[in-house]
């Protein structure tokens, strides 16, 4: 193992590697403006960055090919400045891509944190880096020692470092959401009369979320089995509403993919016992998800046509082409688990319009399908609740239109009948 001042990166890469770096809240933010800054980079280099959180990887040279797990994060951002590769794997198996061979992995970059003992962790998320870093020739790291260390996520003792860069970073913050609207208080309302005493929750961020989670603070037992968990999600834990005690598995902790938040909470989960981190091949199991009762599973998406089929990945652009600010992810993972736990539900909550006005329940997607209308569950905006599970074309036709927005109605309605629907 070397620990180094910086990164001697003519001597590790080679052209053609392909790089995998961790992401999320492990983002290795310093080694990817080490490499930008890096006056003989080999060429070409092809890097996957998963989901990143900052525009880090902007300033790596052209012979950088950059791959994202569609535009989350910051992979739409980057998209609009640069060429980049949009990824269509499903979460669940972005670390088995490189244990069965699929997937080529010639150098690791991880963002690790350090802790009062010196044991090293991946900091505030976990992800496909180490299934990949067994595979690989190099495992690069920064390490900081102020980022949090979240149990569940030690590094492995046999997978070796050749190289440290020591770094003072923290995990990037997750902005307040803000303030929810009244469409979102309605949505809500809606979302929260669903959620049993005792679910077993996953949840995204944003406004809408918190939202829901703001209304949850009365319900007992509840347990957080989630890719990420944010502030709103741990304020569950806080309250008391959240102590994970009617989960089948992992009884009594909140298990997750990622910390992502502020840095109140990511004091919060330091090595606390009541919070782990788990692999993709975990948090987003189809059996594990289904082996837990009452899994209530809430997303959201950019759109949702008449059948209840999912654009959760582009909106068009003026120009008519897709633009990437979603991505598969989970969704497909959480949908799917969710109906088959006992008494599970998959919920996707959306406004009924954009802010712009544009309509959000189509009669055809603007977009790919991400999730095709069989795996869709339940639907909730401000309107109501569709109730897609088993339900025959037409059911789920005039359930859709109840709960679009009333301006839309009248077109919808009459799209589904040039369309054979109703």
């Amino acid at each position: 193992m070397a620990e180094n001042a910086g990164i001697d990166w003519a001597r590790w890469l080679r052209p053609g590697d392909h790089i995998v770096c961790s992401h999320l809240t492990s983002e290795p933010v310093a080694l990817l403006q080490s490499l930008a800054a890096c006056a003989a980079l080999p060429s070409p280099l092809t890097l996957n960055l998963g989901t990143p959180q900052t525009m880090a990887a902007l300033d790596l040279p052209a012979g950088c090919q950059l791959i994202t797990l569609g535009g989350m994060g910051s992979g739409g951002a980057l998209a609009a400045q640069r060429p980049v590769q949009m990824s269509t794997l499903p979460y669940s198996r972005a670390g088995t891509v490189y244990q069965d061979g699929t997937a080529r992995c010639d150098v690791v970059l991880v963002s690790l944190s350090r802790d009062e003992d010196g044991r090293l962790y991946l900091g505030a998320a976990h992800g496909p880096a180490v299934a990949a870093a067994r595979i690989a020739r190099h495992v690069i790291a920064q390490v900081s020692p102020h980022a949090p260390s979240v149990l569940g996520g030690q590094w492995p003792d046999d997978i070796p470092l050749t190289a440290i860069l020591e770094t003072a970073q923290t995990p990037p913050v997750t902005p307040f959401d803000g303030l929810p609207g009244a469409v979102e208080q309605a949505i809500a309302r809606h979302v929260v009369d669903l959620v049993p005493e005792g679910a077993c929750l996953q949840v995204g961020i944003g406004t809408l979320p918190s939202a829901v989670l703001s209304q949850l603070t009365a319900h007992r037992h509840l347990g957080i089995h989630s890719g990420m968990i944010s502030d709103s999600l741990y304020a569950l834990v806080t309250c008391g509403a959240a102590d994970h005690s009617r989960k089948r598995l992992d009884p009594g902790v909140a298990v997750t993919g990622s910390v992502m938040g502020t840095l109140d909470l990511y004091r919060a989960c330091h090595r606390n016992p009541r919070v782990q981190l788990r692999e993709p091949a975990y948090t987003h199991a189809a059996a594990v998800i289904a082996a837990q009762p009452d899994f209530f599973s809430l997303n959201s998406a950019l759109e949702i046509d008449l059948l209840g089929n999912v654009n959760a990945e582009t909106v068009p652009g003026v120009d008519g082409r897709w633009r990437y600010v979603g991505g598969i992810g989970g969704l497909a993972d959480f949908m799917r688990g969710a109906i088959h736990a006992p008494r599970g539900q998959s919920v996707l909550a959306l406004a009924s319009r954009t802010p712009r006005g544009r309509a959000r329940i189509v009669a055809r997607l603007s977009g790919p399908c991400t999730v095709a209308a069989m795996d869709t569950d339940r639907v909730v905006t401000e309107h109501g609740v569709a109730r897609l599970r088993s339900a025959n074309v037409d059911a789920r036709v005039r359930q859709m239109l109840a709960i679009a927005d009333p301006q839309d109605r009248p077109a919808l309605t009459e799209d589904a009948r040039a369309l054979g629907l109703i």
